[in-house]
């Protein structure tokens, strides 16, 4: 069975719920995207910093609980990292960050995880900035060598210091991955007023073999081998959209897995093969926003969907 090693950030979110409670819930694109994969039936290693004061001690019991391998993690004595995310009418999250200090200012300058891990996944702004983001990268180019990779920038602009550097930040990431996912808003901050067509260009000249991006209701479209391709979002009543594209990207690589086309074998891809991909991550991720909070479905959920 493939291992797929996730690396990015594992915090706290603090949601509001309809009465206006904070309802603590684990969150971070790293423990999302890692969470998604165990729940589909993936073996999961997640590589990042966990805190050693209370909150971290529950999202590391939280994590094992699901099945995914801690292993990897740098264990930290500073304050678990932790978010305050409220929702518009919409079920659309903002995020108020508190990242200060934290464990994700900690992190080893490598992982010892190549060795059994057919595929490396690096996620959001603790694989971009800081130690996180130098491990990050360092994983990254020595991956590509030997296992299949990807990259999901999932920007949040207020914690780069200067917006004016995220570009060149993601393109040193983005040249080791052989598929980058990236949301619409995303491609909005890292290039303002900018046709996205054109990022994804420069993108794919670097070397990436799948993009895609994300739009939301408006569903996911892809590029591979020169063509596009465009899926729709299956409809549901929308609860919130928090952990959806994190959903996304896990559902993606755990279908791959499946199909045998991650590890040594990323060369043998179809287009075929990509649409049914797109498909599948789509279907996860809908199904994550019909519920509130970061929930990605499992294997029996998506089949009871179908």
């Amino acid at each position: 069975m493939t291992r797929i090693t996730v690396a990015g950030e594992a915090l706290v979110d603090f949601v509001q719920d309809e009465n206006g409670a904070l309802q603590w819930t684990p969150g971070g694109s790293g423990l999302n995207t890692a969470l998604a994969l165990a729940r589909l039936g993936i073996e999961t290693s997640f590589a990042g910093s966990l805190s050693c004061d209370d909150n971290g001690h529950k999202l590391s019991n939280f994590m094992r609980n699901e099945g995914i391998d801690l292993s990897q993690t740098w264990a930290s004595n500073k304050p678990c990292p932790h978010v305050l995310a409220s929702k518009d009418a919409q079920g659309v999250p903002t995020y108020d960050l508190h990242l200060a200090g934290s464990a994700l200012e900690e992190a080893p300058l490598q992982w010892g995880w190549l060795h059994d891990t057919s595929h490396f996944h690096a996620t959001s702004f603790a694989a971009t900035l800081g130690p996180g983001g130098a491990s990050a990268l360092a994983a990254l180019q020595q991956a590509r060598s030997s296992i299949s990779t990807s990259f999901d920038p999932n920007i949040r602009a207020s914690i780069f210091p200067d917006r004016s550097a995220i570009p060149l930040l993601l393109a040193h990431r983005i040249k080791h991955a052989d598929i980058v996912k990236v949301s619409s808003e995303d491609l909005d901050v890292i290039a303002p007023g900018i046709l996205h067509d054109h990022i994804i260009d420069e993108w794919t000249a670097l070397g990436v073999r799948l993009v895609i991006v994300t739009r939301g209701a408006k569903g996911a479209v892809a590029w591979f081998e020169h063509q596009q391709f465009e899926v729709a979002t299956p409809r549901v009543d929308v609860c919130d959209t928090i952990g959806a594209g994190d959903t996304f990207m896990g559902a993606l690589l755990a279908i791959m897995s499946d199909d045998n086309a991650l590890g040594h074998k990323r060369d043998g891809w179809s287009s075929e093969q990509v649409r049914h991909w797109l498909s599948f991550a789509a279907h996860a991720a809908s199904l994550c926003c019909a519920r509130p909070g970061a929930d990605p479905p499992t294997r029996e959920k998506l089949r009871a969907q179908r």
